[in-house]
Formats: structure tokens, sequence, C-alpha cells
């Protein structure tokens, strides 16, 4: 930081309002939820900084992985002077059972959640027996 005294950040010369952290990217596992109902799992990833766009969804038989990458929020030339959010992937990986429809899957992603609609195949849904007397 020079000493002309042009930027009010720098008048104040703390070093502790200026930072500057490596740029090395982060993998972070994002927190969720999973739910059953009586026709799906559902999965909600919680993947704040995300957006639509950088999301990878890939669904196998066996297991379903997510991914999505978190930019920085500042533009290209610009001069850094507190940079504590750093950039991050997202990285998360489920095993599945036996009994989910691959083929009908659909996900939303919505205020930084992504919601994961896993469809049960007909013979894995829970069924109503009724007792004969």
């Amino acid at each position: 930081m020079g000493t002309n005294g042009n930027n009010a950040l720098e008048r104040r010369r703390s070093d502790a309002l200026v930072k500057h952290r490596e740029s090395a990217e982060t993998i972070v596992s994002p927190v969720g939820d999973i739910y059953e109902t009586s026709d799906a799992f559902v999965v909600k990833l919680d993947m704040p900084g995300a957006t639509k766009d950088s999301i990878s969804l890939k669904v196998e038989p066996g297991y379903i992985s997510v991914r999505a990458s978190v930019g920085l929020y500042h533009a290209e030339q610009a001069n850094i002077l507190v940079n504590e959010i750093v950039r991050k992937s997202y990285f998360r990986e489920f095993n599945l059972g036996q009994g989910i429809n691959h083929n009908d899957v659909q996900a939303s992603f919505e205020d930084g959640v992504l919601t994961i609609n896993l469809p049960k195949t007909e013979g894995s849904k829970a069924k109503e027996i009724q007792i004969k007397s």
C-alpha cells in the first residue's frame, strides 16, 4: 500500500484491514438433508454462492455425485484490499441402493439450495396391504 493518502482505507494503515489470502481453491462438502416420501427420496444440499450453471449433477446406478464451483466476487482488474472469501468447489457423493428410477431424477436450484428428487421404482414403493378376516 502506498502512503499517498488517495484511498480512505489506506490512510488508516491497519494491517488487520488489509488481508491477502492465497487464491487456492478449497473443496467443501455441502451440508444437506435427505428425506423420504412415498414416491421418492429427496436430497437438499446447501450450496451458497453457487449458480445453477456451475452445478454438475451425475446420477448412475449405485451413486450420485454433485460438483459446483464458486468463483471470485470481485472484478478481474480490481485492487483487492480484503480477501477473506475464498474460492471453493463443492463436492458430495452418495451411494444409492436399489429401487431408484435413474431415468426420472429431477433437480432444481433456488436460493442456494440444490434439491434432487430421486423417484422410487414401482417395486420399491410402500404398498398398503388390506388385512382379511
